[in-house]
């Protein structure tokens, strides 16, 4: 497959790296603002190639470049600035970057699933599948992946189990009105219980990403590595029920916004939405999460 990345910033050299080494791609494109950071960021792969089992062309390039990709990633964002409190303050700057990118990436590749990390998440989700045209089921933000990956790991230590045999998840928002759906989560067949112990270390995991970010500047590996499983999901066509931001439409009453539900991804994208059925306190966080997208998106559209 060709894998096309747009933004070769920490998150997206660091993606590049991991697809390379999981041998995801037949083909991988950079793309950057700067077409000379990107050709040498490709170089620099092409030369680590020399030390794995596999050979694959790995180039940088113009958006042109893409033409025919069967996946691009877009982890392309403004910088961030010192006046901003939120992921939301990223949102104008990245649709206006979003509205003159995602066109031109969709004429090159109009058979392309499109893979979203560009923060607000699911904001940008959603004005991906507006600015590409493309179906929503070909538009995935990587959303409450990695938060899941740590619920569960939460609770493999809590019962010790393996957090593979355990299946739970983060739904709603990638960001600060997200929620563990208990009344879904279980492992071996039993359903797992609410407590106070889990919702503290909840507490605390959710904090992590501003506490890494406030002492090394970003993220990278954790987010790369979450995303490279969306990957091979869709190159293998393994069908893996996952937490993605993808369209809402109907569930609970919510419609034309993008958050995070269990979906199955297979080659085309999502192949499927899960038919979750929440009780009335996970039902109320997944609409406050939705009022509070859907109040930023109408921001960004007057």
């Amino acid at each position: 497959m060709k894998i096309s990345i747009v933004g070769t910033g920490h998150v997206g050299s660091t993606l590049a790296y991991t697809i390379m080494l999981k041998d995801l791609a037949e083909e991988l494109v950079l793309l950057d603002y700067s077409v000379i950071k990107a050709k040498s960021e490709a170089l620099d792969l092409t030369h680590a190639l020399t030390f794995s089992d596999h050979i694959i062309p790995i180039s940088g390039g113009e958006i042109k470049d893409s033409g025919n990709s069967d996946i691009i990633i877009i982890t392309a964002s403004i910088s961030w600035e010192s006046t901003f409190s939120s992921r939301f303050d990223l949102g104008p700057g990245n649709v206006r970057l979003y509205k003159n990118l995602l066109p031109r990436l969709a004429k090159h590749s109009p058979n392309a699933v499109l893979i979203v990390i560009t923060n607000p998440l699911d904001i940008m989700t959603y004005f991906a599948i507006k600015y590409s045209g493309f179906s929503p089921d070909k538009v995935l933000g990587v959303g409450t992946l990695i938060d899941s990956a740590r619920f569960r790991k939460m609770l493999s230590e809590k019962y010790h189990i393996h957090p593979n045999d355990i299946r739970a998840y983060i739904l709603g928002e990638h960001g600060d009105t997200q929620f563990p759906a208990f009344s879904v989560a279980y492992t071996g067949g039993v359903k797992i219980s609410d407590s106070k112990p889990i919702e503290k270390m909840l507490k605390a995991s959710e904090n992590s990403a501003y506490n890494i970010v406030k002492g090394k500047g970003y993220t990278n590996f954790a987010i790369s590595l979450a995303t490279s499983l969306v990957v091979e999901s869709i190159v293998k066509n393994e069908y893996r029920t996952m937490p993605i931001s993808t369209l809402i439409d109907g569930f609970l009453g919510i419609s034309d916004i993008c958050l995070s539900i269990p979906v199955v991804v297979g080659r085309d994208g999502i192949s499927k939405k899960m038919d979750l059925t929440l009780n009335k306190k996970e039902q109320a966080l997944f609409h406050r999460s939705a009022d509070l997208i859907r109040k930023e998106i109408k921001k960004l559209i007057e």
